[in-house]
């Protein structure tokens, strides 16, 4: 019998990174074609209202420079018009929420993904230390002590830092994206990143 193993990310992290991946960049948009609902974000021809007045583009004052919070802030709002596999719950996949229990190996993408590599290499053995370390160059980070990255340098599915989450998330954004993404902190056993309380604990203390 094979083993089963799974690497879950923190949610709030994992939207960001969807995101910047699939909806960030407009060339990605128009031709992956990700980032729904398409009719707002790809759309192919002008939204017409009942009249046959032509809408405003959303997109038309928010993909310009320094409208990122507001660009982000749209894309969670409209987010579960039509969901997108890139973006649903990973405790939705494999019934993770029923079945994480029965995994032999459950890793984290987070500060400490290189070491849970090295971990997971170490419990099966084999081949499996070469293929992985090929592909994710893991011995090095885990000799030195790197807790810095997660994934290849440059990759858009690094984890991110607290400026680059500063950049695109507002506490009215964290909120709106735990309301969607709750199950899997409840139901992985994940912890809200501090980055997140912190911007939720500055809002209320303003109110």
């Amino acid at each position: 019998k094979a083993p089963w193993a799974v690497f879950v990310r923190d949610p709030l992290e994992r939207l960001l990174s969807g995101f910047l991946d699939k909806c960030y960049n407009p060339r990605t948009r128009k031709n992956q074609g990700h980032c729904e609902p398409n009719v707002v974000f790809n759309p192919k021809k002008p939204l017409m209202n009942a009249k046959n007045k032509t809408y405003a583009n959303l997109l038309d004052s928010l993909d310009i420079e320094g409208q990122e919070k507001a660009m982000f802030g749209a894309y969670v709002d409209v987010l579960p018009l039509k969901w997108n596999v890139h973006f649903v719950p990973q405790a939705m996949f494999c019934d993770l929420h029923r079945n994480i229990d029965k995994y032999d190996f459950v890793g984290n993408m987070g500060k400490d993904f290189h070491f849970d590599l090295d971990r997971m290499a170490n419990q099966f053995g084999g081949q499996l230390p070469e293929i992985l370390n090929s592909t994710f160059g893991y011995k090095d980070h885990v000799m030195i002590g790197n807790h810095e990255n997660t994934g290849k340098q440059g990759s858009g599915h690094a984890m991110h830092t607290p400026a680059k989450v500063a950049r695109f998330y507002t506490a009215r954004t964290v909120r709106r994206a735990l309301e969607y993404l709750s199950i899997d902190y409840v139901m992985l056993g994940l912890q809200v990143p501090e980055w997140a309380r912190q911007m939720l604990k500055e809002e209320s203390s303003t109110i």
